[in-house]
């Protein structure tokens, strides 16, 4: 139990900068006026940095799993 705890906050935080990256991503495609090279890239750049914080939440839950308290003494 007392890892699900330690769970909910990346996984929340997580979950709302994803939210946010996406939006931000779907956004950009319906941009009025702007090129379609550019409404991609910023498109693309939100969706590639939507799934790079997967990847974090998804190491960041492997660690806590494996009873590492403080990920910051990796570094």
């Amino acid at each position: 139990m007392d890892h699900k705890k330690k769970m909910i906050a990346p996984i929340l935080i997580g979950a709302v900068v994803i939210l946010y990256l996406v939006l931000y991503g779907s956004f950009a495609f319906f941009m009025p006026g702007v090129p379609l090279a550019i409404k991609v890239f910023f498109g693309v750049f939100g969706f590639c940095l939507a799934g790079g914080m997967i990847k974090v939440i998804v190491d960041r839950i492997r660690e806590i799993r494996k009873g590492e308290e403080d990920d910051l003494s990796n570094y």
